[in-house]
């Protein structure tokens, strides 16, 4: 959350007083690296766990060391007291819509292909006043590559940078200015000789100069970064030294002033709070670079060299190249069910990943009931599929993935399966929700005869149930089964299975061809069908299994989340759509109900008779996945 621009402007009259008071240095307690055990746990959530005891949560900065610093601010002092008005202040306020809105859960990035393409193609190479001046931004987005960071822009902090990385260090991108330019690399030499630190190591490097009179108020950085970095700054050109407080500590009653003298090397930790108030009456550059452990640094992307004019587009989580447009489909994955069995609270979690978006609507029912069966053309009925998710949007975000859960999809395979591979023909991941049979057929029951909905919910759930107990409707869905062939062992009156026709028919093909005549009568616009056909899983499973790389699919089961937590289930996740290990914060269970249960304890017996070896089945067909 921002700031506000009243307490922005209370801290900096507080930090103008202190300096005035004659706020004294604090001297380092270490000159050793702060190790990133250090970071594991936000600070507040340390001293949550510890009483508040500030003494566990130090040292929260170190003096590294101090080196000379002039050949860099030779080369960088020209223009860095300067204002520039060009295209800047546009930039940074239309992008700073987009990357707020990004922040929200399962939001979409908005485009800046547009306006990153104006400002590129605004300026020519004689609008440069100077080559030699790296902060004008139109010299750094004809000769560098222009890149945004939507808070220092509003506070108008100008910007060199020369190595960065998306939020996940997922890529890292080696900017013109530093690998086309040996002298700035060489300037920068002495500070990494003193961090004893190889380049191949940072994965963020760039100065930045912080006008006079402006405060950037309390806060501690927040991201995937930031627990696998160590965040160094340098103070390259500080004209009034006395005039500036920044400060770093556990809380905002324990900040150390930390002594900003141009070659002061100092670590500290980003997750603690800190600000920095410039009182003087010229502009301060920093150097800020991030770097990681050695171990880290072999699992590290390998480093990208961006061409000079070289266009990115950003979310406040993710960075892509212009040239990289358009380069992942949409959707992603896809949530096929099965009904009932946590497919809610599967999606819910998903997108509450930064590079995970939210399609228009969870259920996009695009492949079934929406689908639209008047257009003629594949590319038609694709473009009418590709409404449903933020399609425009992601073109330029290949680094942002969406999907949607429709958990009708399942059983409806027969439909759905041929529909899915003309309009989205490319590697998919899937994701399969189970749960015990015989609480999937209550739960599924309790929904479509609950009057409580919005009149949408309650007319697509349908109405054929609600004059019907769950005995009934049970009873009809297996006289169904045994008129269509698909359960010959089971004798329905007596509720016993037939033991050695069971294991002669299950998995057979006369078993698929009875599976496809049942599945022939599966209405639409209506949840009320398949009770107890929808909780046979190793059926519902076997044409998708038939169709796509068993390597596509994840079956999950509902219980899981409780009994292993949902954290550790989301990793499997992760590893499966591919995208970094990110900490669920809601996970609470989505779109449950209350209800007296349906069955009485003979109904129970006699149903999870009727699975017993449907469940043995699945587990021999899933192995270890189980």
């Amino acid at each position: 959350m921002a700031t506000p621009p009243e307490e922005i402007q209370r801290q900096h009259d507080q930090a103008a007083a202190l300096i005035e008071e004659g706020e004294p240095y604090v001297t380092s307690r270490t000159t050793d690296e702060i190790p990133l055990s250090h970071k594991a746990a936000p600070m507040y959530q340390v001293l949550k766990e510890n009483d508040g005891d500030l003494s566990r949560c130090e040292p929260c900065w170190a003096t590294r060391g101090h080196v000379d610093v002039s050949q860099l601010q030779g080369l960088v002092r020209e223009g860095y007291n300067l204002k520039y008005e060009s295209f800047k202040n546009k930039s940074s306020k239309s992008n700073s819509k987009s990357t707020k809105g990004s922040a929200r859960k399962g939001s979409a990035p908005t485009p800046a292909t547009k306006n990153q393409k104006s400002i590129n193609s605004k300026f020519t190479e004689k609008d440069v006043k100077s080559a030699s001046n790296l902060w004008d931004p139109i010299n750094a987005a004809i000769h560098n590559v222009s890149i945004h960071r939507p808070s220092h822009d509003a506070w108008g902090i100008h910007k060199i940078i020369l190595l960065f990385c998306d939020d996940f260090v997922q890529n890292r991108y080696a900017l013109p200015w530093w690998h086309s330019r040996p002298d700035l690399r060489e300037a920068v030499k002495p500070i990494l000789e003193v961090l004893k630190l190889d380049e191949s190591r940072v994965v963020r490097l760039l100065l930045a100069s912080l006008p006079p009179g402006v405060t950037i108020p309390v806060h501690e950085d927040s991201g995937a970064w930031v627990a696998k970095t160590h965040r160094v700054h340098v103070p390259i050109i500080v004209e009034q030294v006395d005039k500036i407080l920044f400060r770093c500590g556990p809380t905002v009653e324990s900040m150390d002033r930390i002594p900003t003298v141009p070659g002061h090397v100092f670590e500290m930790n980003n997750q603690a709070k800190h600000a920095v108030s410039n009182c003087s009456s010229d502009y301060r550059v920093h150097l800020i670079l991030d770097y990681v452990d050695p171990a880290q640094a072999n699992a590290l992307p390998t480093q990208v060299k961006l061409d000079p004019g070289e266009m990115l587009v950003q979310t406040r989580r993710s960075i892509d190249r212009v040239k990289d447009r358009g380069t992942r489909p949409t959707p992603s994955y896809m949530i096929l069910g099965a009904q009932k069995a946590g497919t809610t609270s599967l999606y819910e979690y998903m997108i509450q990943h930064p590079l995970v978006v939210q399609a228009k609507r969870r259920e996009t029912h695009c492949l079934d009931w929406r689908w639209n069966s008047n257009l003629k053309t594949v590319s038609k009925r694709q473009e009418w599929c590709h409404q449903f998710y933020l399609y425009d949007e992601l073109l330029a975000h290949p680094s942002c993935l969406t999907g949607d859960s429709t958990p009708s999809y399942l059983i409806d395979s027969k439909r759905v399966i041929p529909r899915l591979k003309e309009v989205f023909p490319w590697p998919m991941k899937f994701f399969v929700m189970l749960r015990d049979p015989v609480k999937r057929a209550e739960s599924h029951f309790a929904m479509v005869t609950s009057a409580k909905g919005t009149p949408a919910q309650l007319k697509t759930r349908g109405s054929e149930w609600r004059q019907k107990s769950f005995r009934d409707v049970v009873m009809e869905d297996l006289e169904k089964m045994g008129q269509c062939g698909l359960i010959p062992y089971w004798n329905i009156e007596e509720g016993s299975i037939d033991q050695k026709v069971f294991d002669s028919f299950s998995g057979s093909t006369e078993e698929s061809k009875a599976w496809e005549v049942y599945l022939k009568d599966i209405p639409l616009n209506t949840g009320s069908y398949s009770i107890l056909g929808r909780g046979l899983y190793e059926l519902n499973l076997r044409p998708w299994f038939e169709n796509f790389s068993r390597d596509d699919f994840l079956v999950l089961q509902v219980e899981r989340f409780k009994l292993d937590g949902v954290s550790n289930v989301m990793e499997k996740v992760w590893e499966h759509i591919g995208v970094p290990s990110y900490g669920v914060e809601d996970d609470s269970p989505k779109n449950t109900r209350s209800y007296d249960s349906f069955m009485d304890q003979a109904l129970k017996n006699y149903l999870e008779r009727f699975f017993e070896p449907h469940n043995r089945r699945l587990e021999f067909v899933l192995g270890d996945e189980w």
